[in-house]
């Protein structure tokens, strides 16, 4: 009786693991695919033209997707100019270092549509003479993994990816003065990515492309039952062998 008693104890711990590692993994998304809780979200309507239902050998790493997410938003603020060929002057609004980021991005999107470009001067007589000024600064270029997914509640199995950037731009015309843009653009992307890769995606260059693994509350109630029907089968399965 005493053995049969603790076999069902080595049968309920072990069920316990296995119930809510099974909990812990439905519904996800695959990984490299779009999360959906943030697919439906204004923030990342313009997020879906970014190719990134990529393979492990493609997988778009955090500074990509920054500079990405700054390609569009460029691409919004070129949406007040005049057509091209017109002349721009490009004005970075402070000495923050993520500048060195986006100024190569804006000036790329800028001059593939036919733009000719100036960058801002020191002497005011060095100045160009130019038809719009484009000035800009970074608000914010955040990124967070806020969720995990585990086999069987032990085994991390993939990680929730979320990053957001934030830009001040504003465009004037320089022969008249008025103001034609002045706006914090936007944008957020959110993917699944496999645990393996989570190290390749991050890079020491840039703090913002690093950040803390999360995970939700209920996922780590669930660790706490997975740990302890785990312990339970362990003590089941000692008094199962000392019975026997």
């Amino acid at each position: 009786m005493m053995v049969l008693a603790v076999r069902n104890i080595l049968l309920v711990g072990l069920l316990l693991g296995l119930v809510a590692g099974t909990a812990w993994s439905q519904g996800a998304p695959g990984v490299g695919q779009v999360d959906p809780d943030l697919a439906g979200s204004p923030a990342v309507a313009a997020t879906t033209s970014l190719p990134v239902a990529a393979g492990a050998d493609t997988i778009r790493t955090n500074l990509w997707l920054v500079q990405a997410l700054m390609g569009e938003i460029a691409a919004e603020a070129a949406g007040h100019l005049g057509p091209p060929p017109a002349r721009v002057r490009l004005v970075p609004l402070s000495n923050d270092p993520r500048t060195d980021i986006f100024l190569p991005v804006v000036t790329d999107v800028l001059a593939e549509m036919g733009y000719e470009l100036y960058m801002a001067q020191d002497e005011p007589a060095k100045q160009a003479d130019v038809d719009y000024v484009f000035a800009f600064s970074i608000q914010n270029i955040r990124l967070d993994y806020p969720d995990v997914g585990r086999t069987l509640g032990i085994w991390r199995r993939w990680v929730d990816r979320d990053l957001r950037v934030a830009v001040m731009a504003e465009i004037t015309a320089e022969e008249t003065g008025r103001l034609l843009l002045s706006q914090r653009l936007e944008r957020r992307f959110g993917d699944r990515i496999d645990d393996d890769d989570l190290a390749g995606v991050e890079s020491d260059a840039y703090d913002f492309t690093n950040a803390e693994v999360n995970e939700s509350g209920w996922q780590r109630r669930a660790e706490e039952l997975v740990v302890l029907g785990t312990l339970a089968g362990l003590v089941a399965i000692y008094f199962a062998n000392t019975g026997d």
